[in-house]
């Protein structure tokens, strides 16, 4: 699947599929791709509250629907995770959507759609900062553009240090957060995970909650059919090394290889990587890679 990058004044919609957001990040974020050369698209309903969603169901799945749907329309930026993106799924007309695929960009909560929309559509999407990150941090900033611009390479040259165990495999990435991810085991909306590359990052989670999510994936079947692991960062939940060792834990008798500390997660280092693309894991050449870029001209 190739998906096409915007041009210079084209437009780029924002959309809020979860909960509220800050509204003076959200005028940074939004100032970056327009000093940029892009034209922003606010969906109607953004600055709506219900509760701790931004908006009601109806008015959510609709601002989704329409920007993907609009031909006007060439990328679509989740302004902010936190939780409701999966409360959408049942309303979302996926015959309609599978045939005019576009970028589609976000992290956390956004989880539940960057699966969903490879499920039922067969999409390539994009794990990536949200709105609000791109005014917090630089290096986010860069990596969303890099993306809309079609010059990244989606190449990560891995240190040494990063491997848990080493391995050479190739398969589509997939995966987010690892709560969100755990919550969709048993539902219709999970991909195939079978040969995946597994991306898996969380934040303010305690050791044994994220052991219970690990476990679930193993339980359910999900974690012996992979064809890799990939962690990325674990903000404001137990130290890294108590982590690794609880994984690799729980994988002793798998024959994947796993990696870890990748650029991913709730913190400054969050950088894009296409879910449901195939890429190359060689912890021996020191290096994780797509095989072929979904962002054409």
């Amino acid at each position: 699947m190739i998906l096409e990058k915007p041009g210079h004044g084209e437009a780029i919609a924002l959309i809020a599929p979860a909960s509220p957001f800050d509204a003076a990040l959200y005028e940074k974020g939004r100032s970056i791709l327009e000093n940029a050369g892009f034209r922003t698209v606010p969906g109607r309903s953004i600055f709506s509250r219900e509760n701790y969603l931004a908006g009601s169901d109806l008015q959510r799945a609709r601002d989704l629907t329409d920007a993907l749907l609009d031909p006007e329309i060439k990328a679509v930026i989740c302004i902010r995770g936190g939780y409701g993106s999966g409360r959408l799924l049942p309303w979302l007309p996926f015959p309609s959507l599978r045939r005019k695929p576009k970028i589609f960009i976000g992290h956390s909560d956004i989880t539940f759609l960057h699966m969903t929309f490879i499920s039922q559509m067969g999409w390539t999407t994009l794990l990536g900062p949200n709105v609000t990150g791109l005014a917090g941090a630089q290096e986010q900033a860069e990596a969303v553009l890099r993306v809309l611009s079609g010059t990244d390479g989606f190449q990560w040259k891995l240190d040494p240090s990063q491997v848990l165990r080493h391995g050479r495999r190739t398969g589509p990435v997939l995966g987010g957060n690892l709560t969100c991810i755990s919550h969709m085991i048993g539902t219709p909306y999970l991909p195939d995970m079978t040969g995946a590359l597994l991306l898996i990052e969380d934040r303010g989670e305690a050791l044994y909650r994220l052991d219970r999510m690990i476990n679930h994936l193993k339980l359910s079947g999900i974690l012996p059919g992979l064809g890799g692991l990939l962690l990325g960062e674990f903000d404001d939940c137990a130290e890294n090394d108590r982590i690794t060792e609880m994984v690799m834990e729980h994988v002793r008798f798998f024959d994947f290889p796993v990696i870890h500390s990748l650029p991913f997660g709730h913190g400054r280092r969050n950088g894009v990587i296409p879910l449901g693309a195939p890429f190359l894991l060689d912890t021996h050449e020191h290096v994780l890679g797509i095989i072929e870029s979904p962002i054409g001209a």
